[in-house]
């Protein structure tokens, strides 16, 4: 008699909706924005905390790894499993784990599942006049966004994901399935270390998250905007510091934008043109917030920008239709050729020659490349995006990854990752830069968390 099938054990407990077999189902959950597509033996979706744990202790029984995923926008290819040929790898979905929406306008705070997305969140906040300010070219889940620490473009006036969590609930893999539930909306609750923290960042190698608690801001009465060129690439910076100094909170957003870059988003946005048919070497989009009168406080701040002699020229732009050319890059880009994408970060006065060095050291190895560079210089991260022909060896792209991870990181002192988290892209440069101490300590969570390593991407380097 054949023995059973072990994913027959999960249909019975998930239902015929909780697991997907079929490779037409399998497809949206193998294929990430960039990179190669991956392979699972299937997708399981639980809809339940309890059968998440159900799910675990299946994978501690049989010895399966699992593979959290939200909505699979990750770009650090730890959103999708191995490709054929890898460890079996079977995906662990969040979809179904979103029923449960609650917004709290006297809390100003909401409670979600993991698999809410962002624009779920955004749509049940905003008639309370609510915002979870994190500002992305994306729509992820809540929990993926949690398990990466996503940052985004308004990092600048409102931190990463990791200052707006409250509290996390989630599943472990320890002997028990431990459910570690520390879902608050406190804030003042200050007794002892806060468990929910080790789950933020984690790429989803300590835990399966289940349910967020996070707290909400209020929208701004009005949003001003206006795309600028700046005399040079060290006048941005100056204008950066002369808006900070003057409109503090006003300032939102502080992007800039290479030509290159710039030139990849307009083709989705040919209406949103900044200036016209003029192609800047550089253009920042300049954002404030605040009262109803904040279009005149942006005039304001152009007219001092121009008397300080940082501007060529300025274009104030509707709030909606400006961002059409930002958040349109990292799709143009793809019709270029093949991206080797680099999220990386300085200390914000090396931004300007982090940037010309990059971009020569780029020019000298590969000719022919586009240097399509971008980023939040508010808190300095850099977007260094290098478009080589379609049809780059893996040589070529790792080679590329070297040269601009290596520069931020061993020259000017940066990071690798700037806001994407971790997964195999950059798992060796995690192995290379964090103090061993630190690894060990790291290593020794996961092993508290999940000691039979069945959790996470098997390419994490924390991963089991």
């Amino acid at each position: 008699m054949p023995s059973k099938d072990p994913l027959d054990e999960l249909e019975e407990v998930l239902g015929p909706a909780g697991l997907l077999t079929d490779p037409i189902d399998l497809a949206r959950h193998t294929e990430p924005f960039r990179g190669p597509r991956g392979a699972t033996p299937a997708v399981v979706r639980p809809s339940s905390v309890e059968e998440v744990r159900e799910v675990v202790r299946w994978a501690r029984r049989h010895r399966q790894r699992l593979l959290p995923q939200g909505a699979n926008t990750g770009l650090v290819a730890a959103s999708t499993p191995p490709p054929t040929g890898g460890p079996a790898t079977v995906v662990v979905s969040t979809d179904r784990l979103a029923g449960d929406l609650r917004v709290d306008p006297v809390d100003r705070a909401a409670v979600v599942g993991a698999g809410t997305r962002l624009s779920a969140l955004e749509a049940a906040a905003a008639p309370h006049g609510l915002t979870l300010p994190i500002d992305l070219g994306a729509d992820p889940s809540i929990g993926g966004m949690v398990a990466t620490n996503t940052g985004g473009a308004r990092m600048l006036r409102h931190g990463d994901v990791r200052r707006h969590v409250l509290g996390v609930r989630a599943v472990v893999a320890d002997e028990g399935c431990t459910v570690v539930d520390e879902l608050t909306t406190l804030r003042k609750h200050n007794n002892g270390p806060s468990l929910s923290q080790a789950f933020v960042g984690s790429s989803g190698a300590f835990g399966i998250i289940t349910d967020v608690a996070v707290e909400l801001e209020a929208l701004p009465a009005a949003r001003a905007c206006a795309w600028v060129i700046p005399v040079g690439d060290d006048q941005a910076l100056e204008a950066l510091l002369l808006l900070e100094r003057g409109y503090g909170t006003w300032l939102e957003a502080f992007e800039v934008v290479s030509r290159e870059a710039l030139a990849a988003g307009l083709p989705l946005s040919d209406a949103a043109r900044p200036f016209g048919e003029r192609e800047p070497e550089l253009a920042v989009l300049v954002e404030l917030s605040g009262r109803a009168d904040v279009e005149d406080r942006l005039v304001e701040a152009l007219a001092d920008l121009f008397d300080a002699g940082l501007l060529e020229d300025a274009v104030v732009a509707d709030a909606g239709r400006a961002w059409l050319p930002r958040h349109g890059i990292s799709e143009g880009l793809r019709r270029l050729g093949t991206v080797v994408g680099s999220d990386v970060s300085v200390p914000r006065p090396a931004l300007p020659r982090f940037r010309r060095v990059a971009r020569e050291r780029v020019a000298e190895r590969f000719p022919g490349a586009i240097v399509a560079d971008f980023g939040h210089w508010g808190d300095g991260g850099v977007h260094c995006n290098v478009v080589l022909p379609d049809g780059a060896g893996a040589e070529e792209v790792a080679a590329v990854r070297e040269l601009v991870l290596g520069l931020a990181v061993r020259e000017f002192g940066g990071s690798f990752s700037a806001e994407h988290g971790i997964g195999p892209v950059n798992a060796d440069w995690w192995r290379a830069t964090v103090p061993p101490a630190t690894r060990a300590l790291v290593e020794g969570m996961k092993q508290l968390f999940d000691p039979l390593g069945v959790l996470g991407h098997p390419g994490l380097p924390f991963g089991g």
